[in-house]
């Protein structure tokens, strides 16, 4: 997991200033954007969870905030990301984890589909690391013919 201290941008003129990104620091590889009390924000974060979480945070003080987040646009490839849905919101027996494919510049602002077809609501879901869960068959075999195309293509 990538660390870096959260950072918030808000638009000049506004009177408040954003506090600089740490020195040293690997970037983070999500953005969360939106408008919260009349003012543009900007979070650089380290994961889809922070994400929601500060999507969360701004709709505790605007309860017209507005937000979606994004992995960065300049960010060298895309990421896949692990999610399943939350405890509580289906049987356990349906709580696979399933495989998201994130592309840089992707806006994510509804449901997000899983590389099995499967669609998501990523404020209904529990974000997991690598290798937690038990995985979506379907996910995984997606995911390897994928990797197969893209070698035979560059093989």
């Amino acid at each position: 997991m990538v660390t870096m201290r959260d950072t918030t941008a808000v638009r000049p003129g506004t009177g408040c200033a954003p506090r600089p990104p740490a020195r040293d620091t690997a970037p983070a590889p999500f953005m969360v954007v939106g408008r919260v009390n009349g003012h543009e924000v900007a979070a650089g974060v380290p994961t889809p969870a922070a994400a929601m979480r500060r999507m969360l945070d701004w709709l505790t003080l605007d309860d017209d905030a507005s937000a979606v987040w994004y992995l960065r646009e300049d960010w060298p490839e895309p990421v896949t990301v692990i999610a399943r849905m939350a405890h509580g919101a289906v049987g356990e027996t349906r709580r696979t984890a399933h495989l998201f494919q994130l592309q840089p510049g992707d806006v994510q602002c509804g449901p997000m589909s899983a590389r099995c077809g499967a669609e998501l609501c990523p404020s209904e879901v529990e974000w997991l690391r690598l290798g937690a869960g038990m995985p979506c068959e379907q996910c995984l075999a997606a995911a390897g013919n994928a990797r197969r195309a893209l070698e035979a293509v560059a093989g």
